[in-house]
């Protein structure tokens, strides 16, 4: 019986077949000290998902929310006193 594609790792284990789900990143985004946001129509076509990257340990991040096609990050007022810029958001959908 056909199963499309299948992936087995050296121990024999199924890790990937047709039903898994497949991150896709999108894009990236150098974080300001002021909120922001973006739109891309590639949202529509998964689950998204974000994370940070170059975050000292101790710095505060933005809250970020998607709403349809768009992705907005909002510093809370609590985080002043943080350094609030070079990092990145990482973006994409599963």
């Amino acid at each position: 019986m056909p199963h499309g594609l299948r992936t087995w790792d050296a121990s024999g284990n199924l890790i990937i077949d047709v039903s898994t789900r497949l991150t896709r990143i999108i894009g990236t985004q150098a974080i300001t000290p002021v909120d922001g946001s973006l739109s891309n129509a590639d949202f529509a076509l998964g689950t998204p998902f974000w994370y940070f990257t170059n975050v000292p340990v101790g710095k505060a991040t933005p809250v970020v929310s998607f709403s349809g096609t768009t992705l907005t990050w909002t510093w809370p007022a609590s985080t002043t006193q943080f350094p609030r810029d070079n990092m990145t958001l990482v973006y994409g959908v599963y």
